[in-house]
């Protein structure tokens, strides 16, 4: 299985997704990096990935899919993919596959505008202000589950996450996650955040140090916000962990 697959459908193992019987409906936004930085056989394994999800959604969950794009504000719109999961069943659940169809068409069109149209930069700080619009937007008692794959660096006319002297080391990243917040503040407290490592060709480039200041600003950014989140690397060593 690849490896990003693997980190998803661990999620569903862990019990971020559930199985069996529903107690309460989720809320789930994904954030998957399209920008023409990322591998594109490792954003077509985050599709595939994404796909498999929705497979295992129950009724009454929602599923928002956010493109990171290269400004947030300006070229989102149009480009969101929301959906619920209908609640009241049909006869032989062909609601559910109606859903499924026109989701995964909707994906579909969404991977084809990435390879067609690769962006040149990465606004996943506007992509997260996003989310949490999401998130506020929807009323209800959910669980509210944030999932971002992307190589995490930001790049926008303001800042660039591959050479900014702030971000040179843990604790300058730490410091700067703390100012950044301020400019970009969101509330994800109760939200359960994952970011899974995307391949790309920036960030091979990157030295260790620099890879390592990139987890503790993300990290330090989410605390910020009310939450804490899971930094994976590897999601195929995932699969000695969980099981499905």
């Amino acid at each position: 299985m690849k490896a990003i697959a693997a980190f998803l459908m661990s999620l569903l193992a862990a019990g971020l997704l559930g199985c069996g019987r529903q107690q309460q409906p989720r809320h789930i936004v994904i954030l998957p990096d399209v920008s023409g930085s990322i591998d594109r056989s490792a954003l077509e394994q985050a599709f595939k990935a994404i796909d498999e999800l929705v497979g295992h959604l129950q009724r009454g969950d929602r599923i928002a899919i956010i493109p990171i794009l290269g400004d947030a504000q300006a070229e989102a719109s149009g480009r969101i993919i929301q959906f619920e999961v209908p609640k009241e069943r049909r006869a032989y659940d062909t609601d559910l596959r109606d859903f499924r169809r026109k989701l995964r068409t909707s994906l579909a069109e969404m991977q084809g505008n990435a390879a067609t149209h690769p962006g040149a930069k990465t606004d996943i700080l506007g992509s997260i202000e996003l989310a949490d619009q999401e998130f506020q937007l929807v009323s209800g008692q959910y669980k509210r589950v944030l999932i971002i794959l992307s190589d995490f660096i930001q790049e926008d006319d303001g800042v660039n996450f591959r050479n900014d002297n702030r971000l040179a080391n843990q604790t300058g990243a730490e410091t700067f996650a703390t100012q950044l917040f301020k400019v970009y503040p969101f509330q994800m407290a109760g939200v359960q955040v994952s970011l899974g490592l995307l391949r790309s060709k920036e960030y091979i480039r990157l030295r260790y140090s620099r890879r390592e200041a990139l987890r503790s600003f993300w990290t330090k950014y989410f605390l910020a916000s009310g939450t804490s989140a899971r930094f994976v690397i590897d999601g195929t060593g995932l699969l000695d962990t969980f099981r499905l």
